[in-house]
């Protein structure tokens, strides 16, 4: 471990978020979509290429979290590909972890689910302002891309009608 890496690993969960502040993980996050945003190649980058790239980054990484028995640095670096953006991802991921209340125990299963949410955030911000700069609509996202249940149809007459019915004869 490196000695910068010591130095934050000594530190109090509430010392790194003093230090780091509340949007430290985003950062990570953010630095880790403009580097996956930069390593597409000119002809082919749009926005879908991008999130898809994104995606992959994430799913990726956090694949290997998820096999994770017992915490711990070297488990968290594991299978790391060489690129800026997963390094940054990881990153994020760890920073993360190192904020989390250590009281109770922390799970890296909890990690993740702070992760994803601040990952599709940041991706639903991509959008929003991709529509706002290209004058397209965004299309919709992965949790809203749901299909609406229709609307239950009451067979017959409701209360209201059949008060009504019956107050008339």
């Amino acid at each position: 471990m490196s000695w910068e890496a010591n130095r934050w690993t000594a530190k109090t969960p509430s010392e790194l978020y003093h230090t780091l502040g509340p949007h430290g993980v985003d950062e990570l996050i953010r630095n880790g979509l403009a580097d996956v945003w930069r390593a597409l190649p000119e002809e082919g980058r749009t926005i879908e290429a991008a999130i898809g790239a994104a995606r992959e980054v994430a799913d990726y990484n956090t694949g290997v979290w998820r096999k994770i028995r017992q915490p711990s640095p070297a488990a968290f670096f594991e299978g790391l590909r060489p690129t800026n953006a997963d390094g940054h991802f990881r990153q994020a991921m760890v920073l993360c972890w190192m904020m989390m209340p250590r009281s109770g125990g922390r799970k890296v299963s909890d990690a993740l689910k702070i992760i994803s949410q601040i990952f599709e955030r940041n991706l639903a911000a991509w959008r929003e302002d991709n529509a706002t700069f290209t004058g397209t609509r965004a299309k919709p996202t992965r949790k809203g891309s749901a299909k609406k249940a229709p609307k239950k149809v009451r067979k017959g007459k409701s209360k209201a009608q059949a008060k009504r019915a019956t107050a008339k004869k």
